[in-house]
């Protein structure tokens, strides 16, 4: 029998694995549609963005040009140069086409989640989420 910790970590791993499935049927990666997120939630510098995301500008700037030519997002130029004449800065806003690939996935994820629960009884579900909670509080503690 596996231990708690073995069957969160494969658990974790066919989460993942769906969840690649389902944002890659709207031409989207986990990670694109992550920053998406965060860009509908009004974070359009990328400053802000790497800033919230913890990437490495270069690899933010990649997944924002990726977006941008997947139309999920728009870019404009913000700010021209920094004080001593740096690259332009340039902000972001999510296009009407984004708004609805976002609405369409939170759509497919819950359906995915009402799937995976059907079973399941108020009462287990309220367990789980208790169980997981205190889980985290106590590895937050370590």
């Amino acid at each position: 029998m596996r231990s708690c910790l073995d069957s969160l970590m494969v658990v974790q791993k066919r989460y993942y694995s769906t969840l690649e499935k389902i944002v890659a049927q709207h031409n989207l990666t986990i990670a694109e549609w992550q920053l998406l997120l965060k860009v509908i939630d009004g974070n359009q510098t990328q400053e802000k963005l790497a800033r919230l995301t913890s990437l490495n500008v270069s690899t933010l700037s990649r997944q924002l040009a990726r977006l941008v030519a997947k139309e999920f997002v728009s870019r404009f130029a913000g700010e021209e140069t920094n004080r001593h004449g740096g690259r332009k800065k340039y902000n972001y806003v999510e296009t009407n086409k984004g708004k609805t690939v976002v609405k369409q996935l939170q759509k497919d994820i819950k359906k995915f989640a009402d799937n995976l629960f059907q079973h399941w009884s108020v009462d287990e579900l309220s367990m789980l989420q208790i169980l997981l909670n205190r889980l985290d509080r106590s590895m937050e503690r370590l």
